[in-house]
């Protein structure tokens, strides 16, 4: 009888496992094949520009995506292709897009600018890059309502005793140390993109726990 029961137990979790399984299966494949949108609005930072492509990062997403200047096989609207060549990487910008053969396509676009050439903001690190020689951003969240997401670079300066132009190091020591979650406030100016003058940390985000890394 204890076996007979043991068997029986063994089944219906079989049986329970496989019906969670058909379920997963099934949500998954209804997402796979779930209809793409039309058409959309997006606000986000521009990550790349080539002549056919743009690469924007979304408000509240971590990666960038890709959206095309032209339909494939076809020409850029005169009018996108204007303001585009007046984007500067890392740039907010809006933009609508239609889907055209399969691709998301740039129907309308336009730099969010800043109303004035200085400013403070206090907000939150959503991202950090440092790439040696290269790159070095943070990008910052506003606290409460005040505005999207946005990148700032260091400012670019010139060392009077070699006449050599470079990154700010002071900004970019501070980045380096930058982790997502961070509270800091940045003063900032703006040429053809927001540099950040200074980067002061307020808090530190709570270190994540091995579980929270996996």
């Amino acid at each position: 009888m204890a076996t007979e029961r043991l068997t029986d137990r063994v089944l219906a979790a079989a049986v329970v496992a496989s019906v969670l399984w058909v379920g997963l299966a099934v949500r998954a494949e209804e997402k796979r094949t779930a209809p793409l949108a039309k058409s959309g609005k997006v606000v986000g930072i521009l990550t790349e520009r080539t002549e056919t492509y743009l690469m924007v990062k979304p408000e509240g997403k971590q990666e960038a995506e890709r959206y095309l200047l032209a339909p494939p096989g076809g020409t850029t609207d005169p009018t996108v292709q204007t303001v585009v060549k007046t984007l500067f990487i890392p740039n907010l910008v809006a933009l609508k897009w239609q889907r055209q053969k399969e691709e998301p396509v740039v129907t309308d676009i336009m730099a969010i600018r800043p109303k004035t050439r200085t400013g403070t903001v206090f907000g939150t690190v959503v991202a950090s890059e440092f790439i040696e020689n290269k790159a070095c951003s943070v990008d910052v969240k506003p606290a409460g309502r005040q505005g999207f997401t946005e990148c700032y670079w260091p400012p670019f300066v010139i060392d009077p005793a070699t006449h050599k132009g470079g990154f700010d190091l002071k900004v970019i020591e501070t980045i380096k140390t930058l982790n997502r979650g961070d509270k800091v406030r940045i003063e900032w100016y703006c040429d053809e993109r927001k540099r950040a003058a200074k980067v002061q940390v307020i808090s530190r985000a709570p270190k994540p726990t091995e579980k929270e890394k996996e």
